[in-house]
């Protein structure tokens, strides 16, 4: 069992919190988009030095990873991800005869679900002297699996 200790909630009554969401706007099906530096922004307006940052999707047909920015990786990535869910096979949330739910004007997307449940909807990346501590090629991509569209990402800054 823990407890909480005298010094863990001096801690507590330090600890700050800052969120924001940033707007985006695909235009491709599959389109990975470098967030690094609004990320960086929050951050800078979090006033925060210490502590930790992280990106979340609210979408389930988006992700949200860090790597390398360098575009023939970025195409790499985007053709495994299709040969791991392409468009042609069948997915059942995509008949929509025998699907509950169906909202008017809704995409026939298994494909873009599987490759975000794949992917992952945020990464945490710890946070020192007010920079994020990304290795020297690492970015934060927002990862799109079903667009063009608007899409939103939440940056939550948490820390002293």
């Amino acid at each position: 069992m823990l407890r909480n200790s005298k010094k863990t909630q001096k801690l507590n009554k330090k600890m700050g919190l800052f969120q924001k969401k940033i707007e985006l706007k695909t235009t491709k099906q599959f389109e990975i988009v470098d967030v690094t530096k609004q990320v960086e922004e929050v951050l800078k307006s979090s006033k925060i030095s210490q502590g930790m940052v992280t990106v979340f999707s609210t979408h389930t047909t988006a992700a949200v990873r860090i790597n390398h920015y360098e575009p023939l990786l970025l195409q790499d990535l985007m053709k495994v991800m299709y040969r791991m869910a392409p468009l042609e096979s069948n997915y059942a949330h995509d008949f929509f005869e025998i699907r509950t739910e169906i909202q008017s004007g809704e995409r026939s997307n298994g494909h873009a679900h599987v490759k975000a449940f794949l992917l992952g909807a945020s990464e945490t990346v710890p946070v020192a002297d007010k920079k994020m501590l990304l290795g020297y090629r690492q970015s934060i991509f927002f990862v799109e699996t079903d667009g063009g569209r608007k899409r939103n990402i939440i940056v939550t800054v948490m820390g002293e």
